[in-house]
């Protein structure tokens, strides 16, 4: 009888809907948009094998679309749930039939702002912003949201004494009215006071020249942290913590400024290389010296190898004390030696420029430049002396770290040199190059290219060949040789131009990871009359590996339309292209 009975009960529990529990599915009908979303979220802790069919569970079930409808303002829903048996193999399904019912709305919103708040105007976009219209329906997370809004303000502005008075969300589900009530006392706002230097080995009157803070300043987070950008651009420290003493300003709401600062090492030594197959490999060594005294005087010198070129330059930065961020002084001189195609020249140059760097990212320099140059181009051998000034602008934007997935590169230049202050020759050269990156969806990467040059000479042959133009290469014309696109004489030797005009459109794809393939187009030429010419076109594929320092790169390019070049050229290269 016993065995009978037991036998009974395994057979009901086997027909019962909460039995083979892993195999029930929950659906919900009924609801759509952002009602159907908030109830999914609610129901995602609910793991796969969880949902059976029984009471217990539909409660749970019952509880969380509730809670997910509230948040938007449906406290009446109607709720029932059907059990499908499996059909055909598939699986068994539990239905939660929903109809939200009839809203709760907002009839009425008092926002009440007192202290100096009432005169901030981030505080009255806030307002403007979130404050809920009479009739529209509640929403929890927007009270929420205001309430996080107007305390993280408060952190963000100086409002540290800040305090809500009156915090309610008042609902009358019965009635189907909501009532926002909040008073908050922001008190007063807190000020900027002085700022204190701690770890630095730079003279205080530099530093304080520094900030865009002073001291009265109405306290703010972002004036902070481009405080700290400010401290770090300098190149003098190796970390930088800006922070406000709220013990010692709680009384007189005026925050002292604490700066403490580590110096950076005072030697670096950096090294990088590249290859192309028309020059071979390269090598180029810098070292640095962010800081040599209290002052911030910083150096560089830096030596380039390669087969065609060697090069050895030295610069020596001066800031400004009133302005040690943004204005400096930069002396320079270099020595190059050239053997590349039909160009041998070696060349000496000595610099002195003045520097403007503004907020908007521009920078603007004044130079004076003299150089002695000995070279043969073509058939013609010449010596030249010049002293010529030039005024540079440029800006470079990025977003995006060593590889950046936004930014564009704009410098622009006029050179001008005159036989009335000792120059052998006269002229004006215009110079203009443009790059610009842009990403599309993360995976897709545009590089576009620009280079724009003009010299105006009334003495083309003695201009030396490092300020004649040349095109090929790359950063150029990829697909040529470094260098080998210019007018030729009667005997076929390529002798430079005085005008230049070059562009380049490349795509990127993001396969995987760190890596990219990149496909590209060059065109342009260089020439003595740009109205007249033959476009120089290569074109080609290549990889990119994202590193920590920059983008390392392989290019293989080809001319395209050349009758007279077929060849191809590899490039192998590290650093930006900004």
């Amino acid at each position: 009888m016993l065995k009978n009975r037991l036998i009974c009960l395994v057979c009901i529990l086997a027909a019962t809907p909460g039995s083979n529990a892993a195999n029930v599915r929950l659906q919900v009908d009924g609801l759509k948009g952002e009602l159907q979303r908030n109830v999914r979220v609610r129901l995602s802790t609910i793991g796969a094998d969880e949902i059976t069919a029984d009471a217990r569970f539909q409660a749970r079930v019952d509880s969380a679309i509730r809670e997910g409808l509230r948040a938007l303002g449906y406290y009446e829903p109607k709720i029932d749930f059907t059990f499908r048996p499996a059909v055909k193999g598939g699986r068994p399904v539990l239905v939660a039939a929903v109809s939200p019912g009839p809203p709760v709305k907002i009839a009425a919103a008092t926002i009440i702002l007192r202290g100096d708040a009432r005169r901030d105007a981030s505080y009255q976009r806030l307002v403007q912003r979130s404050r809920p219209a009479v009739g529209t329906v509640l929403n929890h997370g927007d009270y929420t949201a205001f309430i996080d809004g107007m305390t993280g303000l408060a952190v963000r502005n100086g409002y540290f004494d800040a305090e809500f008075l009156k915090r309610q969300l008042a609902v009358s589900p019965a009635r189907r009215e909501a009532f926002w009530n909040v008073d908050f006392d922001s008190g007063q706002r807190y000020r900027f006071g002085e700022i204190r230097f701690h770890g630095s080995q730079i003279r205080t009157d530099y530093l304080q020249n520094i900030p865009s803070i002073h001291p009265g300043d109405e306290y703010s987070a972002t004036a902070l942290a481009e405080l700290n950008r400010q401290l770090s651009a300098t190149n003098w420290f190796n970390s930088v913590v800006v922070s406000p003493d709220l013990v010692a300003g709680k009384k007189s709401k005026v925050l002292p400024l604490d700066a403490v600062v580590t110096p950076r090492s005072r030697n670096i030594i950096e090294t990088g290389a590249g290859f192309a197959s028309d020059i071979g490999p390269r090598v180029r060594t810098t070292w640095n010296r962010p800081w040599l005294n209290s002052m911030g005087h910083s150096f560089q010198t830096g030596l380039s190898l390669s087969a065609p070129e060697q090069a050895l330059d030295f610069s020596y930065k001066i800031p400004v004390q009133r302005s040690p961020l943004e204005q400096y002084y930069l002396l320079q001189s270099g020595f190059k030696r050239e053997d590349l195609n039909d160009t041998k020249s070696d060349s000496t140059t000595l610099n002195v420029a003045r520097f403007w760097d503004f907020s908007t990212g521009w920078q603007r320099s004044v130079n004076l430049r003299w150089s002695l140059d000995h070279f043969t181009q073509a058939n013609v051998t010449d010596t030249t002396m010049l002293i010529y000034p030039g005024f540079t602008i440029n800006r470079t934007r990025q977003r995006g770290g060593a590889m950046p997935t936004w930014g564009d590169s704009q410098r622009y230049s006029l050179d001008v040199s005159d036989t009335a202050w000792g120059s052998d020759i006269d002229f004006f050269i215009l110079q203009a190059q443009n790059v610009w990156v842009r990403t599309l969806e993360e995976k897709h990467r545009f590089v576009a290219r620009y280079n724009l040059g003009w010299i105006e000479t009334n003495n083309f042959e003695r201009v030396p060949p490092s300020l004649r133009f040349f095109a090929g290469g790359d950063r150029s014309i990829r697909g040529y040789r470094f260098r080998s696109i210019s007018p030729r004489d009667a005997d076929g030797k390529l002798i430079g131009a005085s005008q230049t005009a070059t562009g380049s459109l490349e795509y990127q794809y993001n396969v995987t990871g760190r890596w990219w393939g990149a496909a590209f187009i060059d065109s342009g030429q260089a020439v003595n009359d740009i109205r007249h010419t033959n476009l120089k076109t290569g074109a080609g594929i290549g990889v990119r590996w994202q590193s920590p320092v920059g983008p390392i790169k392989l290019d293989i390019a080809t001319p395209v339309g050349d009758p007279d070049n077929h060849s191809v050229q590899f490039y192998i290269g590290l650093g930006t292209e900004l």
